[in-house]
């Protein structure tokens, strides 16, 4: 893919044969290029982890309210990761903040507004 900025271009490398993780936040994992795209529907999102997936959802409540939403086991996991460039990512993200230090329930993020997101590293 090639972009133009003024009389110059310069080539994203993606290869979209990267891995795919679920997170709980919009976060990039290194500098570089990135494209975050949405909102997805949760068909869309489900459909993102037909062939495989590791989640990095740190919340247990996150990952049971995303394992309802999704109807696909997405499980607790407090791993770090560090997105490589074609690795693509879907996300929860909640579109208001809450108070400092609230840990909320499944039931309480479903009535929070949020966003499905595919955060995607180009370079």
């Amino acid at each position: 893919m090639e972009k133009g900025f003024g009389r110059h271009s310069f080539r994203l490398s993606v290869n979209m044969s990267g891995r795919v993780y679920v997170i709980n936040s919009p976060i990039l994992t290194a500098y570089g290029e990135w494209r975050f795209e949405g909102p997805l529907s949760p068909e869309r999102a489900r459909s993102l982890l037909e062939s495989g997936f590791e989640s990095s959802v740190g919340h247990g409540a996150t990952a049971g309210f995303l394992t309802q939403l999704l109807g696909v086991d997405i499980p607790e996991n407090r791993s770090r990761i560090m997105m490589q460039p074609g690795d693509r990512a879907l996300v929860l993200r909640l579109t208001s903040r809450i108070e400092e230090g609230r840990v909320l329930s499944a039931a309480e993020l479903e009535a929070i507004p949020y966003e499905l997101g595919l955060l995607t590293r180009l370079s």
